[in-house]
């Protein structure tokens, strides 16, 4: 004679009105106290205004910006990490102000670096009005108002 006992069912049906179970023998976890975790370095930032993409406006960002595409307006990178690479397909239009600055493609306007590196490739294509740091020119089309201007302080890209 076989008798078997109901088996239990999960979760635990609890009648309507009743008093919820002992909870007491329930097992439980003792975590340990754990340190706070040390903040991670920020890794570097980097933007990109792909081909294809046009802007219009003011960028104003940490960390490095590549234009491959259109960027009409002003450019700040107001920390003293920010650098600008202006691909083959790139144009910038307008204000920049970086603390490096590397062309491939065109760049016209108002153009600052100073107390960093411009670099002017081959293939660039640079005018307006140029102040740099140090100057290196391999074989670009310059035609722009070149300003040599010597280191700035720290704080020199944080103005307007």
């Amino acid at each position: 004679m076989d008798t078997e006992s109901p088996e239990p069912s999960f979760p635990p049906r609890i009648p309507l009105g009743a008093a919820l179970p002992d909870l007491s023998h329930l097992p439980t976890l003792d975590l340990p106290t754990l340190a706070p975790a040390a903040p991670l370095p920020s890794a570097p930032r980097h933007s990109q205004l792909a081909a294809g993409w046009r802007f219009e406006g003011l960028v104003t960002l940490e960390g490095s910006l590549t234009v491959a595409g259109e960027l009409h307006g002003r450019v700040r990178t107001p920390g003293s990490e920010g650098h600008v690479t202006i691909a083959e397909t790139g144009h910038l239009q307008g204000e920049l102000q970086a603390r490096s600055l590397s062309v491939l493609g065109h760049a016209e306007g108002d153009l600052d670096v100073s107390g960093g590196r411009a670099a002017l490739h081959a293939s660039a294509v640079v005018s307006g009005r140029l102040r740099y740091g140090q100057l290196q020119v391999n074989g670009a089309e310059l035609n722009a108002q070149v300003e040599r201007v010597s280191a700035a302080p720290a704080s020199g890209h944080d103005a307007t």
